[in-house]
């Protein structure tokens, strides 16, 4: 699985608001296609509508994003 982890700054110093978004595109062998301009225009928006509201203030920058990918393993149990 693959996620979208966005940290904007906000108006406090040295406080940071996490977003992220799961199950991000893929292609046919499971590898993730999000773009860095379309990681960039989803960051503007979120800054520039200042919809969520955060503990933190009003977010006023981006700070960072990643792809996060996880694997899961099962084990059978008796």
């Amino acid at each position: 699985m693959h996620k979208l982890v966005m940290r904007f700054l906000t108006s406090i110093e040295g406080k940071y608001f996490t977003l992220s978004v799961d199950d991000i595109k893929t292609d046919g062998d499971g590898a993730p296609t999000i773009t860095e301009a379309e990681v960039n225009t989803l960051m503007d928006l979120v800054v520039s509508k200042n919809i969520f509201l955060s503990t933190s203030s009003d977010l006023i920058g981006k700070k960072d994003a990643k792809v996060v990918t996880t694997d899961t393993s099962s084990f059978e149990v008796a």
